[in-house]
């Protein structure tokens, strides 16, 4: 070493530096490496994002209610009971006990506005399930001297003989007294419990379609699927678009909410929620209970409540 020359030590200090800043930076970058692998790991990228960035899932189903029944045939018995004892009651006393003071006193007063007007019988028009409990509509039936009736429409929700509250939903016009539900008339095949497993087929079967992250579908698009799965093409593709034109990454944003049925005509109403960006999208499935398939998906709310 002492034999070096100045030049030597000169190039032997400036290597040595050179090596020491190398290490340094090495380390550095290692360091710097590690640390942006680890907060990448933390990052979660959502499925919806990577399937179809449009369509977000935010997590949003609606509440369900439950379609595992087993004998709807009794519940129909029962309303048709509790229907009887309402006019029974009403003709002994003509008193609406199952109104509040409120709707008795607004019902009467449109009834005894003119003259030789009464309610003469109170009918049943359906029956079901919603979040708020079992309910019955029913209709209320003035007389006059014309040849019409006019019917005034409640939907009645109740627990056991209980009836727990009243709604009063319009009124209409016609030459009878409404009664969708027959007396004697089996309920048969109610197609209740078979809804949410046909629903959760409708889904497959619009993903598998590739149709949800297609952003030029129209409702044409949906008549195969709706062949393929039993429903009237020509009735249902319009829905079968809205679900899939409002569904997230994974068509997990509906469940079945309601079901209504009646006898006139024979059918189970199945009511599906939909939620998307905050707004509420409503479905009706219906199932024909004399053959005892589903025949259509509609949307809005179908219902015999405010039919003549």
């Amino acid at each position: 070493m002492k034999n070096l020359t100045k030049n030597q030590w000169r190039w032997t200090i400036s290597i040595l530096i050179l090596l020491i800043i190398i290490s340094l930076f090495a380390f550095n970058v290692f360091r710097i490496r590690d640390k942006s692998t680890d907060a990448i790991s933390k990052i979660t990228i959502p499925f919806s994002l990577i399937v179809n960035p449009k369509n977000i899932d935010k997590g949003v189903t609606p509440k369900s209610v439950n379609t595992d029944v087993n004998d709807l045939n009794s519940e129909k018995n029962h309303v048709v009971k509790l229907t009887n004892n309402i006019d029974t009651s009403f003709q002994d006393n003509k008193k609406l006990y199952f109104l509040s003071k409120d709707q008795q006193k607004s019902l009467m007063d449109k009834v005894d506005k003119q003259e030789h007007q009464y309610i003469y019988k109170i009918t049943l028009l359906n029956f079901g399930r919603d979040h708020s409990g079992k309910y019955f509509t029913i209709s209320c039936n003035q007389y006059n001297d014309t040849k019409s009736i006019v019917s005034y429409r409640y939907i009645l929700h109740y627990d056991k003989n209980q009836i727990k509250t009243s709604k009063y939903i319009g009124k209409r016009s016609a030459k009878y007294p409404p009664q969708f539900i027959i007396d004697g008339v089996v309920t048969g095949n109610d197609g209740v419990k078979q809804s949410k497993s046909f629903m959760q087929e409708t889904r497959t079967a619009i993903i598998n379609s590739n149709l949800i992250s297609n952003n030029s579908i129209v409702p044409g698009d949906f008549n195969q699927i709706a062949i393929n799965i039993g429903l009237n093409n020509e009735t249902s593709n319009k829905a079968l678009y809205s679900l899939a034109k409002n569904a997230n990454s994974r068509l997990t944003n509906f469940a079945v909410t309601g079901y209504e049925l009646s006898d006139v005509p024979r059918y189970s109403r199945i009511y599906i929620k939909q939620i998307n960006n905050d707004v509420n999208h409503y479905y009706t499935l219906s199932y024909d209970r004399n053959t005892s398939k589903f025949t259509s998906l509609k949307q809005g709310i179908i219902s015999n409540r405010l039919t003549n």
